[in-house]
């Protein structure tokens, strides 16, 4: 048996579905974006990877994997779990209409720390050439709560989570401050005019550390994923003009929350057919669990999925559908559904000899058994 191979049987998934990985060699890959609509071309990208540490990679067609951008951070991160070295670049999502990307991240100037998301462009999509600053100057820290999620909705708007900064939370309902909102805004960074507020990217406020975010074609609305204290993770639909109650509550308008955490990353609807009729519309969640920890645990290493009912609640409880049962620090963390299946990203990886160092991350698919 290859190491890969098993790799693959370190997780438990949902009966009639079978795992592959697909990609190795990542150093701590954080969040996956598929170009939305892939060609045949072996050299061609099929999805895109950040590192957590400032890279972006590319995977093509025929599974290769090729550097995109790299030193995208201008501050060195401290390796520490948990704490600050769980900052980065995190956020990812490719435009359709030039397959240009948009990343958020973190940097540094004489003030502090703060939040960014930037435009890279590049011939091929196979080599970042240009990089334009959409947005920058929002207060951040070297640890969670930055920015994070970056999504283009049905309405051709670039959407965008932000944590609020962990220090004041009471920023969250501060509408003069971007910290714990969702933001829109035109792909240039501009404000549309028919925000709810015209002078203001906030979309939304109140939430606290929103790390993840899906379109739902169905209701054509945004869903995102949202990290509590000591508990309510939570998820919620977001709507104009929407409060999340953060720092009061982290219950109010959410559709679905945990009793204790378990730190969701990434979510997904399966909209297009690569799994079963049954599964159409569900939303599939990254509970990425504790920072640093080795083996089995009951808080997070699973993708769990609910359906949702008409009136926006969860069905039933989040049913467990991938879960990790080996002895390393492996745990989900991004998430998107591309050809074939549903892709996840695994941040720290296994270790081949027990040990921790960089690029032993993977990128897994989940797909029907055949």
């Amino acid at each position: 048996m290859t190491r890969t191979e098993d790799r693959a049987r370190d997780w438990w998934l949902f009966p009639g579905f079978e795992l592959e990985v697909v990609a190795s060699g990542f150093d701590l890959p954080c969040n996956i974006a598929f170009v939305p609509e892939p060609t045949r071309n072996p050299g061609d990208p099929l999805f895109y990877v950040t590192e957590l540490y400032g890279n972006v990679k590319v995977v093509t067609n025929d599974w290769q994997i090729h550097t995109y951008a790299e030193n995208l951070l201008n501050y060195a991160p401290d390796h520490r779990f948990p704490g600050t070295g769980e900052s980065g670049l995190i956020g990812l999502c490719v435009e359709p209409a030039t397959g240009d990307l948009f990343v958020s991240m973190i940097y540094e100037d004489a003030e502090g720390m703060k939040n960014r998301v930037a435009r890279l462009a590049g011939p091929g999509g196979l080599k970042m050439e240009t990089e334009t600053t959409i947005l920058d100057d929002v207060p951040s820290i070297r640890a969670a709560h930055q920015i994070q999620a970056v999504t283009i909705g049905f309405d051709g708007k670039l959407y965008v989570n932000i944590g609020d900064g962990m220090i004041d939370s009471s920023v969250a309902q501060d509408d003069h401050d971007l910290r714990g909102k969702i933001l829109r805004m035109h792909l240039d960074g501009s404000i549309p005019e028919d925000n709810p507020d015209p002078r203001s990217l906030v979309f939304a406020k109140g939430v606290r550390n929103p790390f993840g975010a899906a379109w739902r074609r169905s209701d054509s609305s945004l869903y995102i994923s949202d990290n509590g204290p000591e508990r309510d993770d939570r998820i919620a639909r977001i709507v104009a003009a929407g409060n999340y109650g953060w720092p009061e509550t982290m219950r109010r308008n959410s559709l679905f929350w945990w009793h204790f955490t378990h730190a969701p990353t990434a979510i997904a609807f399966m909209q297009d057919g690569q799994f079963p009729d049954d599964f159409h519309d569900e939303l599939f969640v990254c509970l990425f669990g504790s920072a640093h920890v080795r083996g089995t645990t009951p808080k997070g290493k699973k993708i769990v999925k609910m359906a949702l009912n008409d009136d926006n609640t969860a069905a039933h409880s989040a049913e467990l559908f991938v879960v990790y049962q080996g002895e390393g620090l492996a745990s989900p963390c991004g998430m998107a559904f591309g050809p074939g299946g549903m892709y996840f990203t695994d941040l720290f990886g296994e270790q081949e000899d027990g040990q921790e160092g960089p690029g032993q991350g993977s990128v897994y698919r989940v797909k029907p058994r055949t």
